[in-house]
């Protein structure tokens, strides 16, 4: 059956097919006023993932995980730090401050491209370059290189996974890594793989903004750096529980 206005054969519409333009008055989508087009508008965002209280044998610490972006859906200012301190021992040695470009390269991958700047003693900068998004089966990826201004390499993944319970109760388990070309003894950092740490947090959303916390973190020093922690009156295995606070605006 043919109605007027329409072509079913795929061709070019009637003389009387209804304008797709007569509600906009004539505008374009990329020329309303207040209105530019949705990947183009610059939105920021603060992020804090994780800030914590720790408790363990060695005593008690704090640590906290997050970023800021700002920009497009394809090109953003990425700032993010992370760190942890526990008492009667120094600043952990992965703590750091960076500030990157992203670039959306796919719908759920970009690349990064920046400056990293260590935070504590024996700091270094290093200029850092990697990708981050969502893998299959929504696991959230972060792997970036590095190279320090000491001529060292580092590399460092973290990864993790929203296990929805409920639509507010979520469980949250969570892997990083780091290496090294080549030592840094003021750091207290050694060459090879670093370490390994594995997570598992619990957090409700009060709030889609507001989500308290528990959780438990294991964590294990490898070759030299677990050396280096000996030397310094320190466990090369951590076991540590946590409680904190996940917020975002």
């Amino acid at each position: 059956m043919n109605m007027p206005g329409m072509d079913m054969s795929g061709g070019k519409p009637g003389a009387d097919a209804r304008d797709p333009d007569a509600y906009s008055d004539g505008y374009k989508n990329s020329t309303l006023p207040g209105y530019e087009m949705a990947d183009r508008i610059s939105v920021a965002k603060v992020l804090v993932d994780e800030l914590e209280f720790l408790t363990n044998k060695q005593g008690q610490g704090i640590s906290w995980s997050g970023q800021i972006t700002n920009g497009p859906d394809n090109d953003k200012l990425l700032l993010r730090s992370q760190g942890l301190k526990q008492s009667g021992e120094r600043l952990d040695p992965e703590s750091s401050v960076e500030a990157f470009w992203w670039h959306g390269q796919r719908p759920f991958w970009g690349t990064i491209l920046g400056v990293r700047q260590d935070i504590g003693p024996g700091a270094h900068r290093w200029i850092a370059a990697g990708i981050e998004g969502l893998a299959p089966y929504w696991f959230d990826v972060q792997l970036t290189g590095y190279v320090g201004d000491d001529g060292r390499l580092a590399a460092r993944l973290k990864a993790s996974y929203d296990v929805l319970l409920t639509n507010r109760l979520i469980l949250v388990p969570q892997l990083e890594s780091n290496a090294y070309s080549k030592a840094a003894p003021e750091r207290g950092l050694g060459g090879g793989l670093s370490n390994l740490e594995l997570g598992l947090r619990m957090r409700y959303e009060i709030h889609r903004k507001i989500a308290p916390y528990v959780g438990f973190v294991w964590e294990r020093s490898f070759g030299e750096t677990a050396d280096f922690r000996r030397l310094a009156g320190e466990n090369p295995t951590e076991r540590r529980f946590v409680a904190g606070l996940r917020i975002w605006w």
